[in-house]
């Protein structure tokens, strides 16, 4: 049975005195669930969190934890309850990465007393979650700001509370950290029965990992399983007037072609896989007649891919590499269709 921890209902955020920046809306988030926040520049998502964190008033509507009014909540309890990471980086001079996570103990020991022995595991423990234990005795001030932000998610970690709410975790990352990061985010609120909500740009990342996605499109908010909003068509909602679509066969984002020329390809595994990205992404459109006037022939030789081009049903080139391929293709193709 779902446990719906977070109710936003009927929510109009923006600033004091002045219009919404955005429609009316309400979701809901379980315990134990991943949800990415999602939109395009502007939209809003940073406001958004800012209101769920309590750190600006919702110009409408209620947001509840557990049935209970957040406005109702004590700012100790919500302290408890609640941890906000802003994309902005904490750059306090002589402070070391363990003594700033060890901060977000505070809610539970008290400002006026020191951090217990179990206050201390619980920080190291959050530096070695996200992988920089090793930096515990470095000046925040002074880490690349991947490692910053590093820091930042074990202080949300080691504050321990039922909800997370991180503004843009993975912007300062690499590729791999990128998606070990959410792949952490998604494990603690498995785990440990949290909501962590994220705000990202990294739509793939999110189709992957997340239990929901809450999509900020530009006349409202769109919510569901990353599943039921590729069948819903809502992703392309999301990419209306831009080069970008939504491939619903193989779940990923790429450019529109940008020529009309088609081609049918013919091949098996991996090798078709691969070769089929690469005419795509040099603005080919893939055919499924195979009487079309250009082909490209897959095949495989001892341990050597190969491939054939095929105009008008004549073999003009074989190549040993898909590189070289893109960069002979059209040319080969213009000369045999003048003839």
């Amino acid at each position: 049975m779902e446990n719906k921890l977070l109710q936003v209902k009927s929510l109009a955020v923006g600033y004091e005195s002045g219009s919404p920046l955005y429609p009316t809306f309400s979701v809901e988030a379980n315990a134990g669930e991943l949800i990415a926040l999602v939109g395009r520049n502007g939209v809003g998502k940073s406001t958004f969190l800012r209101t769920l964190a309590g750190l600006q008033l919702p110009l409408d509507g209620t947001l509840e934890i557990d049935g209970v009014r957040i406005n109702a909540i004590s700012r100790t309890q919500k302290a408890r309850l609640l941890t906000f990471v802003p994309s902005e980086q904490v750059k306090i001079q002589n402070l070391t990465i363990r003594n700033f996570v060890g901060l977000a103990r505070f809610p539970h020991s008290g400002w006026s007393g020191g951090l217990t022995t179990d206050d201390w595991c619980i920080v190291d423990s959050a530096l070695s979650d996200v992988g920089i234990p090793n930096l515990s005795y470095r000046d925040i001030s002074l880490v690349s700001d991947g490692e910053r932000h590093r820091a930042m998610i074990a202080f949300a970690i080691a504050q321990d509370t039922r909800i997370i709410l991180l503004d843009e975790p993975t912007a300062f990352l690499d590729l791999p950290n990128k998606f070990e990061t959410v792949r952490l985010l998604s494990q603690i609120a498995k785990a440990k029965s949290k909501t962590v909500i994220y705000s990202t740009h990294d739509l793939q990342g999110a189709i992957y990992e997340a239990d929901s996605i809450w999509m900020m499109l530009p006349d409202g908010m769109v919510s569901g399983s990353p599943e039921d909003l590729a069948l819903s068509e809502s992703f392309q909602k999301l990419l209306v007037n831009t080069d970008v679509t939504f491939d619903m066969d193989s779940g990923t984002f790429r450019n529109k072609p940008s020529g009309s020329e088609q081609v049918y390809v013919e091949g098996e595994g991996l090798q078709l896989f691969w070769t089929v990205k690469m005419l795509q992404r040099i603005g080919f459109v893939i055919s499924d007649n195979d009487n079309a006037t250009i082909k490209v022939l897959c095949s495989k030789t001892n341990s050597s891919f190969v491939w054939e081009l095929e105009v008008k049903g004549e073999v003009k080139l074989k190549f040993e590499s898909l590189k070289d391929l893109a960069v002979n293709i059209k040319v080969e193709i213009k000369n045999a269709l003048r003839r």
